[in-house]
């Protein structure tokens, strides 16, 4: 057999895309998705971007990248301290043809890459803001920790993927006491209009930065005022959430509320509301994709269930 690894070319992606579903069932995509999250990304490189083809058929896939180019308004910070930096945004192999050094190959091009990229720690997933895998699901790919053990990876933590059910989805009658007594406190919590635009940039640039490329790209896309929910004390806001990510419309979050009114709820009573205008509109599910040990408690009593555990995972250059 005759294996070739090659750049990616233009006309490749309705196969790439069709093998990452077959080999990514858990975490499948569209062409939309792979345009949005990898072709129309700022960073995205081709020479990052590489095909296997064993006997002329398309058997794996690897794209890997760095930050050359800084990303939207409020990740400034990201920028600076992602110089160093490299991801491995996406390997895979065709499972036939697994455990035949493909994937080996494919990823020691992927490090080649990085390394004359000037990436000294290399990431799986996770590349803020338009990672799809958000570390490794040892339970949808079993083989793949060890795989990348194997190569140097190490493990440095784990996060959890949650969903709730939305069917018939009401608030808890103490959210409601919670909201009046925020609103005789003079804290309003409503979806977002644009008379506050300038007020929820300038919260979000002062509390929650990256989020900035989020509310922007929603209000560019015209996407429904209902998709984001704000509270404020007067005219000013002092928190924010949304939902819809891209174009996955059940996906909650983010949401944070100024320090100096943490533990009053206002967080819990914005997610609520987001919740119910969802399952209002005919959304049956809310998710989103990672959380730590001690925000999946909140987020359980909330209402919430873990749907997958993943490890975060990372080696030196």
């Amino acid at each position: 057999m005759d294996l070739r690894i090659r750049a990616y070319d233009p006309f490749d992606m309705p196969e790439v895309v069709a093998l990452w579903n077959r080999c990514l069932a858990v975490d499948p995509i569209t062409r939309e998705i792979f345009e949005e999250k990898v072709l129309l990304d700022p960073n995205f490189d081709p020479a990052g971007c590489r095909v296997a083809e064993l006997d002329s058929n398309m058997v794996g896939f690897a794209y890997a990248l760095t930050r050359q180019t800084p990303l939207p308004w409020g990740f400034e910070s990201e920028f600076e301290s992602d110089r160093e930096v490299g991801w491995v945004f996406a390997l895979f192999v065709e499972e036939a043809h697994r455990r035949h050094g493909i994937g080996s190959a494919l990823l020691q091009e992927a490090l080649g890459f990085l390394e004359a990229r000037g990436a000294k720690r290399v990431v799986l997933g996770n590349y803020a803001p338009n990672y799809v895998l958000s570390g490794v699901d040892t339970e949808a790919y079993p083989d793949a920790q060890e795989f990348f053990v194997r190569h140097g990876f190490e493990v440095d933590g784990q996060s959890f993927g949650m969903g709730i059910d939305l069917h018939g989805f009401r608030r808890p009658p103490e959210a409601t006491e919670s909201e009046q007594a925020l609103v005789r406190e003079g804290i309003v919590v409503e979806c977002f209009s644009r008379d506050y635009l300038l007020p929820t940039l300038a919260f979000l640039e002062e509390c929650f930065p990256t989020w900035l490329s989020l509310l922007i790209e929603k209000l560019r896309r015209g996407d429904d005022h209902r998709e984001m929910v704000i509270a404020r004390r007067g005219a000013e806001v002092i928190g924010y959430c949304q939902r819809r990510y891209g174009h996955h419309a059940e996906r909650t979050g983010p949401f944070g509320v100024r320090a100096e009114f943490r533990g009053k709820g206002i967080g819990t009573l914005m997610l609520y509301h987001l919740l119910e205008g969802m399952a209002e509109e005919g959304l049956r599910f809310g998710w989103f994709a990672q959380t730590g040990e001690r925000q999946r408690r909140y987020y359980e009593r909330v209402g919430y269930r873990v749907i997958r555990t993943q490890v975060e995972m990372s080696r030196r250059l």
